[in-house]
């Protein structure tokens, strides 16, 4: 149930969902709970697509991803593809303007403009093809802006990650925010009692990891890599500072889970174990956290050890328990509802840069 509420399921939905992934049988419910059989994480997309082919998807459904892919890859223009789609997929009027209309709504993609000249988009923009993109978007600043935005990028490919508010101060506010908005930037938000903190990486980092450009992956990466770096250098001696980061990591992910009486094992991975990356648990020997997904405990380890990371993203935590964590998409979403005119104009010329051939 915790699950499903950290990933957006509603408790009606969530039954019926469950029905569907144990008659595919890739779980088991019980009175214990649900049971993964033996699924990973790199042939997520393998099984989602399996399941959605099952079910006899109209064309409709077929052209929501078409368009979703589209926008990943470029900006387009509504005008450009709504043709191709109707008649690919069959679709009536009716059903063209539904398929845009849902595909905005449900948010399967981003968009601006108006009518036919509005353009789709979404966050993984950037993930493909970043260094021609990132030059398009470069050749067309001012001077000054473009010195600014690559000494941002010079930090960030030599930090791996820092956080939004001196990268703010580097670009300034309308640069930051069309960037932000158009995905140039990832920002990920992690939460404690204390409030929500900032940090930022490029969308190519880590991605070598990623089976199929898998998102979620990403961002769990991120947050297991902000808890790990708070136990490197803000967690005190006396409740488990980890002293060697290179040994840890790689008992972590060799043998499958690290064990010790450190009290920060039951404290600092929360919102980790809502998320399902991780499992904490106690017995004779101690507490122990046990690694659920290998995959994103070697992109953490990746980001955690490179460079001076570790130290710019512990900077990042206040407090002593990191309690929740948001991904990039989140804090795109949330920019891109700023009310800042010079940025929204800014965002949408520099799509339509990155639409031309």
């Amino acid at each position: 149930m915790e699950l499903g509420r950290q990933l957006g399921i509603r408790k009606h939905e969530l039954r019926g969902l469950l029905d569907v992934l144990v008659s595919e049988g890739l779980v088991q419910t019980g009175d214990d709970g649900v049971a993964v059989l033996g699924v990973t994480q790199a042939r997520l997309l393998d099984h989602a697509a399996n399941i959605f082919d099952a079910h006899e998807p109209e064309g409709v459904e077929y052209a929501a991803i078409d368009l979703a892919e589209r926008g990943s890859t470029s900006p387009v223009r509504q005008a450009d593809c709504a043709e191709e789609l109707s008649d690919t997929y069959r679709l009536s009027h009716v059903e063209l303007q539904d398929l845009f209309t849902q595909s905005e709504h449900i948010g399967f993609v981003d968009y601006e403009g108006k009518g036919e000249d509005r353009l789709y988009f979404n966050g993984s923009l950037f993930k493909r093809d970043h260094a021609d993109k990132a030059r398009k978007i470069l050749d067309n600043l001012t001077e000054a802006e473009r010195l600014n935005l690559m000494e941002a990028d010079e930090r960030l490919r030599s930090s791996g990650c820092l956080p939004a508010a001196s990268v703010r101060k580097i670009v300034g506010e309308v640069l930051w925010s069309k960037l932000h908005q158009i995905g140039y930037f990832e920002v990920s938000i992690v939460s404690n009692e204390y409030g929500s903190t900032e940090f930022v990486t490029k969308p190519e980092a880590l991605t070598k990891f990623v089976p199929s450009g898998l998102a979620d992956m990403l961002d769990d990466a991120k947050a297991l890599s902000s808890s790990l770096t708070f136990g490197i250098l803000a967690s005190p001696a006396a409740r488990g500072r980890i002293r060697s980061p290179e040994v840890l990591m790689d008992a972590f992910i060799g043998r499958g889970y690290v064990e010790g009486w450190a009290s920060a094992i039951k404290r600092d991975y929360t919102a980790l174990e809502r998320k399902g990356v991780v499992q904490v648990s106690s017995s004779s020997s101690g507490h122990r956290l046990t690694l659920l997904k290998p995959e994103v405990g070697k992109m953490a380890r990746e980001l955690v050890l490179k460079g001076n990371a570790a130290s710019i993203a512990a900077e990042l935590l206040i407090g002593n328990r990191t309690t929740d964590f948001a991904g990039p998409e989140t804090a795109r979403t949330e920019e891109r509802r700023k009310n800042i005119p010079e940025a929204k104009a800014a965002a949408a010329r520099s799509l339509n840069i990155l639409r031309k051939r």
